[in-house]
């Protein structure tokens, strides 16, 4: 009695498989601009000259960024449109929580509800 659970054929030989490996540059030119950004976000952090803007450039910096590491870093352009999909998605059902978070804060004390 052949108690051999594993089929004959192997179709995950070494033939079968193929991996795209990424190039190290772009990943160092992307790590780099991404270490770039946050060092502009501290700048604009600790500086006052953008006054009120400081908020809105430092919100930029951070959408560029995660930009950045998505499209790179996470493969996203090599990615199928189902890949694309699922991060839209994610993208669009934490700025739908942002968005509620901020109607709650916004309308707390102005005695609108």
């Amino acid at each position: 009695m052949d108690h051999d659970h594993h089929p004959k054929t192997d179709v995950h030989t070494e033939e079968a498989v193929v991996h795209d490996v990424a190039a190290p540059g772009p990943t160092f030119v992307a790590f780099f601009f991404i270490v770039t950004l946050a060092a502009l976000a501290l700048f604009v952090g600790f500086s006052d000259g953008l006054g009120p803007w400081k908020l809105t450039a430092n919100l930029a910096i951070a959408c560029v960024q995660a930009g950045i590491l998505a499209f790179y870093l996470m493969d996203l352009r090599q990615a199928d449109k189902v890949t694309w999909l699922i991060a839209a998605s994610g993208v669009f059902w934490t700025s739908l929580l942002f968005l509620f978070t901020l109607t709650d804060y916004l309308t707390r004390y102005l005695g609108v509800l």
